[in-house]
Formats: structure tokens, sequence, C-alpha cells
């Protein structure tokens, strides 16, 4: 789907788990899109790459699990996981230990599940706490995050701060299904220009029967 789909679809669940959990809903739409590639990888409605990890629910998760290809980076070139690709792990250019793997991630019966299960562990985890007091400002959550080490891949906060501006321009430019103002207030508009001509010309009228 288009990057402007992705924010159509996507908008309300943000901003459902924004209101229950305080985290933006720009940040949300952002590392949603950077991991699912804007909606073309979300097996099992898996939009933010969740593992099972230690079964607790945040808020949206039923259980499901299920066995996924990613790619992982660490310091160490001994991590275990359930299946590492032949030939890894190799260095990176970063610095880094890259790993092809499969590991066990979370799947949602709904994108609604998934948006409010990922918010619910960042709200409720100690490790983001510094973020979750800089909630007000989404650039400055993102950079939060990073710092407590949510990714392991290199440049991390630049690129969701990246995808955060295209979301904030898709936003501004086109609106969204949860923002309906982008649509009434010109109508509005024309709707009161057209009543004004209108009563104008028959206030005109009036005066030229005169």
């Amino acid at each position: 789907m288009s990057k402007e789909n992705f924010v159509q679809k996507y908008y309300n669940h943000a901003k459902k788990a924004e209101r229950k959990t305080g985290v933006p809903a720009l940040f949300a739409l952002a590392q949603s899109a950077l991991e699912s590639g804007w909606g073309k990888h979300s097996p099992g409605n898996m939009l933010f790459g969740m593992k099972a990890g230690s079964g607790q629910n945040y808020g949206g998760w039923t259980g499901e699990e299920q066995l996924v290809a990613t790619t992982e980076y660490s310091s160490k070139p001994s991590v275990n996981f359930p299946f590492i690709f032949p030939g890894y792990p190799v260095m990176s250019t970063a610095g880094k230990w890259k790993y092809k793997i499969k590991d066990y991630f979370r799947a949602y019966p709904t994108s609604l599940h998934a948006f409010l299960d990922w918010a619910g562990l960042l709200s409720k985890s100690s490790r983001y706490q510094q973020a979750m007091r800089n909630r007000g400002d989404p650039y400055r959550f993102a950079e939060e995050v990073a710092q407590a080490g949510y990714a392991t891949a290199p440049g991390y906060a630049d690129k969701v701060k990246g995808v955060m501006n295209d979301i904030a321009t898709i936003i501004k430019t086109k609106g969204t299904k949860g923002n309906p103002w982008k649509v009434i207030l010109p109508v509005a508009i024309l709707v009161v220009g057209t009543g004004l001509i209108i009563y104008g010309v028959v206030q005109y009228r009036k005066e030229t029967i005169k």
C-alpha cells in the first residue's frame, strides 16, 4: 500500500492507543511503518515486530505466536536464537554483528490489538519511563526510546524520525479519516460563500424593483 493509504488505514488505531496509553500517535505510526515496510510485511497483524518474550499481555495480545524471519544486530557474535541462517552472523559496516534469524513473534486478531499491545508495553515498562515523561514531544519521545535501547538497528533514531516527518507531511497535506475537518471546513466555507452570493443577488433585485 502507499504511504498515504497506510496513514489513512492506521491513524485512528494510533490515536486510540495514544488516548489509552499516552504513547504519541505520530511515533506509533512511524514505528509501525518502519517495522512493516509501510504495511507490506505484517503477518498476523504484526505491525511492530514484538517478540513473544515473557508472554505478558500489555493490552492487546491474546497469546498467539508465529515463527518469522528477521534481522538482528548485536555486539556479540554468540547470541542464541531459535534459528540462525547459515553464514551468519557477519560483521556489519556499523561495527555490529548482523544476524539473519527466525524468532517467535506475537500475532494478533486485528491491527488495533497490535497497536494497543505495543503502546501498552512502552507505557508500562520501566525502561521507557524517561520517554513517557516526554510524550508531549513525539520527536523527543523517539530519541528517548532509542536511547533506552528499543532497537538494535544502527541509526534507528534518525530513521524513525525521518518516517515521522513523512507521516506528519501526509497528515498536514492530505488529512486523515480521523480528521474530517480537512473536508468539512472547505465545504462549509463554500456553502456560506454561496449563501452570501445568493443573498446579495436577492437584495440587489429587491433594490432594482423598488
